[in-house]
């Protein structure tokens, strides 16, 4: 196979005799069958583009870039035969079989129930846990099934475990109260047996468990600091693409309450009802003596600047905080912020003449130990946001929406960054059959979008250039100090092929912020209109780092087919279709901006 480069593209692109080449499945030992424990076989491989092309008899699309596919055939126990066949109009052929073993699924694992024994990978809890007294922690374990099993939490006494189901025994242990803290130590599990015949073999067993439990409790005093790279609060622990869900994003300096830990993170009491979660990294004790945070404030002041209407509250701590914007029914905005450790003493709200974004801002007691301030506009929605906390107060600048051309395009004038996503050799993104990495796919786009939004009388600014791969916290932050007015990241979704390679498709636009969201309606339903791609759908509230920290700006991330899928590869692999996604982005912005 032999390649040429494509000026207009930018990729490498093969030109095929009639090779035949057989993609997936492939054995993972050299000169091995491949063997699947399925009842079924996706089927992947590659010829010249316009060869026709059958898979087990079945004739199958040949996409633009060579690569076809077939989903789903199915397998008998044993070995089986795919016969792969291709053929050019010229009356050129080729073949190939496909060999595949279908093994017996895996034999499921049979516990013994004839002696008594302990499964040493099941036992929880498996991580250092610090919990306040009362406060339960979670014992589990598999062992013999309709035995008794006990555990207790250090220093305590012995409790029986609950069988939940066969074998699975459980139980939520209760800390004791203590006045002082306490060492971290394991939990003492024992199974007894109780069932078995005396000649069974040990008619008991002890175990502890690899985590380690230690009993804090409440203390005010206790507090902790972020570092220079402040702390990201986490509503909860939760495997989560991207991590999250995030409550907030704290500078360094901030002061917490911690009150336990679980693994690597701490948890960190906000207010009496509220608490969140931090990487333990991210915090370290603070000096001795330091005071706990608390706050109020008699008056707080809205005043006009250059860059937008500037909210000030006065702080004589550096308490948590978070800030959002929320929409009721209609869609209008709110900015809410919410002060941890405050209590509302305020009797003066100052609204300075010539504010342009802000119509009200109120203060409420929400909860005890935390205050709710809310921003009404003048205006449906809000452009952006920006806060910093200076040494005696929290500044909230609101941005205005900027002033569009009146005739043209709305994009004359404006200031967008462009984030090309991944790049670097070692952030390729996904890749697809062909091999082209996700990276140059989105690269390619973003130049074409560049193009469009250029002709447009856009300024543009592309925060990842060429093959440069700077981390998602300095993409955010160059995307902050190019001061743009709209933020873009382009990407190519990928999925999960085992079960098909055609399964997923499609194009979807994502948000976080609901500055966003309306920006992110207008783009996909636009991408959907010009490329005919199946709707993957708007999503909201979507963590990507750059998206998450970038809050100056309406920002979307659009992804625009699934490179997983040799129909939506094929196609981004075309530089018309390509283009065809840059004009539909360019055009959701201008129809976003001229319904503003």
């Amino acid at each position: 196979m032999a390649f040429w480069l494509c000026v207009s593209c930018g990729l490498s692109t093969p030109v095929w005799a009639l090779n035949l080449e057989l993609l997936a499945p492939r054995a993972t030992v050299a000169d091995a069958v491949p063997s699947t424990d399925r009842d079924f076989v996706n089927v992947l491989g590659r010829t010249a583009p316009g060869a026709v092309v059958q898979v087990g008899g079945q004739a199958v699309t040949v996409f633009s870039s060579g690569v076809f596919a077939r989903d789903r055939i199915a397998l008998q126990p044993g070995r089986n035969t795919v016969l792969i066949e291709a053929r050019l109009a010229n009356g050129e052929t080729a073949q190939q079989e496909l060999l595949i073993d279908r093994m017996a699924p895996p034999v499921p694992v049979v516990w013994p129930t004839d002696r008594l024994f302990i499964d040493g990978a099941s036992l929880r809890p498996n991580q250092t846990l610090r919990v306040a007294p009362g406060e339960a922690v979670e014992v589990a374990v598999r062992a013999t099934p309709g035995q008794r099993v006990q555990a207790r939490l250090p220093g305590q006494d012995w409790a029986d475990l609950a069988e939940a189901s066969p074998g699975r025994y459980r139980a939520a242990l209760v800390a004791a109260p203590t006045a002082n803290d306490t060492a971290p130590a394991a939990v003492q599990l024992r199974a007894t047996a109780t069932t078995l015949p005396a000649d069974t073999g040990p008619r008991s067993l002890s175990v502890q468990t690899p985590g380690e439990v230690a009993v804090w409790p409440l203390n005010p005093d206790r507090l902790f600091v972020a570092g220079a790279d402040g702390a990201d609060l986490l509503h909860g622990l939760h495997e989560v693409r991207l991590g999250g869900p995030f409550l907030a994003e704290l500078p360094a300096g901030t002061l917490f309450n911690v009150t336990g830990q679980q693994g690597e993170h701490l948890r960190v009491q906000l207010s009496p009802a509220t608490s969140a979660w931090v990487a333990a990294r991210a915090l370290t004790p603070a000096p001795a003596g330091t005071a706990a945070p608390r706050v109020s404030f008699s008056s707080i002041s809205v005043t006009p600047s250059a860059d937008g209407d500037v909210l000030q509250v006065p702080l004589s701590a550096a308490v948590p905080y978070s800030v959002n914007v929320v929409a009721d029914a209609s869609g209008r905005h709110t900015l809410e912020v919410r002060l941890y450790g405050a209590h509302h003493a305020t009797t003066w709200v100052s609204h300075r003449a010539n504010l342009a974004v802000v119509r009200e801002a109120t203060i409420d007691q929400a909860a005890a130990g935390e205050v709710l301030l809310r921003v009404g506009l003048r205006s449906p929605r809000l452009w952006g946001w920006r806060v910093q906390r200076t040494p005696g107060a929290l500044r909230i600048t609101l941005r205005p929406a900027p002033v569009l051309a009146s005739t043209g395009s709305p994009l004359a004038g404006l200031h967008v960054a462009l984030e090309p996503g991944h790049g670097g050799p070692d952030n390729l993104g996904a890749v697809g059959a062909t091999g082209v990495p996700e990276k140059e796919i989105n690269r390619l786009t973003a130049l074409a979008l560049q193009q469009e939004l250029h002709a447009a009388g856009a300024r543009v600014t592309v925060v990842r250039e060429g093959d440069d791969n700077p981390d998602l916290r300095e993409r955010a932050r160059r995307v902050l100090a190019a001061e743009a007015h709209i933020f873009i990241s382009v990407h190519a979704n990928a999925a999960e092929t085992a079960l098909g390679y055609f399964r997923v498709a499609g194009a979807s636009t994502f948000y976080k912020h609901g500055t966003g969201r309306d920006l992110a309606a207008a783009v996909q339903q636009q991408v959907l209109k010009a490329t005919g791609l199946d709707d993957f759908g708007l999503v909201g509230n979507f963590n990507y780092t750059p998206m998450r920290l970038v809050t100056w700006m309406p920002g979307v991330l659009v992804e625009q087919a699934f490179v997983s899928n040799p129909s939506d590869e094929a196609r981004l692999l075309d530089p018309a279709f390509r283009a065809s996604i840059a004009q539909a982005v360019r055009r959701g912005v201008e129809d976003f901006l001229r319904a503003y």
